[in-house]
């Protein structure tokens, strides 16, 4: 294979990113926007909870869960066990859809996943810079983008059993 058809492969991966990279955004954004909804609804109509009022069309609670018609909690906020900020948005069926958090380190951490629950992909960030992985539709990781010790590129992918190659930038 010629350092030209890597180069290839290695470009249509991040399109493929990229793609899912903008998709993960709109995600992201219709998540913050019913976010705001939730906690616009909840300051101006009628309340269920205890809440206290901090300033004025302001709402501070420590937690909140937002339900669908069955009673089923889809949406969570509230603070992870470093307590940091946590959103989490389930299924009607009770699996895990997206979640923003942290990371032990106190970075920002978006975790998509499919349907059955898995891991699909992980936005995040290393003690190097940001990271990207993403698993096949098993669970299995097969692909990362990440920034090495030096602040360079590095780009995986590896197949269902864990054989392949890391693209790193050369001297």
């Amino acid at each position: 294979m010629t350092i030209e058809q890597r180069l290839e492969q290695v470009e249509q991966q991040n399109q493929r990113i990229q793609r899912t990279n903008k998709r993960l955004t709109v995600a992201l954004t219709m998540t913050v926007v019913a976010m705001c909804a939730v906690v616009t609804m909840a300051a101006t109509g009628e309340k269920d909870g205890t809440f206290d009022t901090v300033m004025a069309n302001a709402v501070q609670a420590r937690y909140i869960a937002v339900t669908n018609d069955a009673g089923d909690i889809v949406v969570s906020l509230g603070a992870n066990d470093g307590g940091d900020g946590l959103i989490s948005t389930k299924s009607a069926k009770g699996k895990r859809l997206v979640r923003l958090t942290s990371t032990d380190a106190g970075n920002g951490m978006v975790t998509t996943h499919q349907p059955n629950g898995k891991e699909l992909v992980i936005l995040g960030a290393s003690g190097n810079g940001g990271l990207v992985y993403v698993f096949n539709k098993t669970g299995e990781f097969i692909a990362e983008m990440s920034a090495d010790e030096y602040g360079n590129g590095v780009v995986g992918a590896w197949n269902r059993k864990g054989k392949g190659r890391t693209l790193q930038p050369g001297p």
